[in-house]
């Protein structure tokens, strides 16, 4: 590893850049409970599809998951090995510079919105990680009413989903 000498320097010098800004666009239930429709039952063909009915589903606050999962929030227990959950959403109008998928998981999840495979996470994290959306889940998103569909597979040890959006914007230096 080699290191930047100025921006050591800088930093024993007390001159750290400041901090980027995460803003929430679609929030995840971190800090609060949000309602998901979900099934641990496979799912009919389609079920990813925006206008596929889930009515039959459960109903229940994210995330899901066992308690003692590490970093994930659980408001809904979730024990078996797999899990598929859908949300509406709002987007807002006018452009959202880099959209970024921010994803609890534990195992691996497949993420689509409105219909498109908008990001996928293999392995199991232990904090809320930003995963990159693919080109056309961007394109997907639309103001106004959009929906998250959400698979998650699990193999062994602690369990978790949750999903938002967000976007990280730097500061510049002073």
């Amino acid at each position: 590893v080699k290191v930047d000498l100025d921006r050591t320097a800088d930093a024993n010098r007390g001159k750290v850049p400041p901090p980027p800004e995460v803003k929430a666009i679609v929030p995840t239930s971190q800090r609060s409970g949000i309602s998901w429709r979900y099934t641990i039952e496979k799912p009919a063909d389609g079920w990813f599809q925006p206008d596929f009915d889930d009515s039959a589903w459960k109903q229940g606050p994210g995330g899901f998951g066992t308690e003692g999962t590490p970093g994930a929030v659980v408001r809904t227990e979730w024990k078996t090995s797999d899990i598929w959950l859908r949300r509406s959403f709002d987007w807002p109008t006018g452009k959202v510079e880099n959209p970024l998928l921010l994803v609890h998981h534990d195992e691996d999840a497949e993420v689509y919105i409105n219909g498109v495979l908008a990001g996928k996470a293999g392995g199991f994290v232990g904090e809320y990680e930003e995963t990159p959306m693919t080109p056309e889940g961007r394109a997907a998103l639309k103001p106004g009413k959009n929906v998250f569909a959400v698979h998650c597979h699990q193999t062994q040890g602690g369990q978790s989903i949750d999903v938002g959006i967000i976007t990280v914007t730097e500061k510049p230096q002073r």
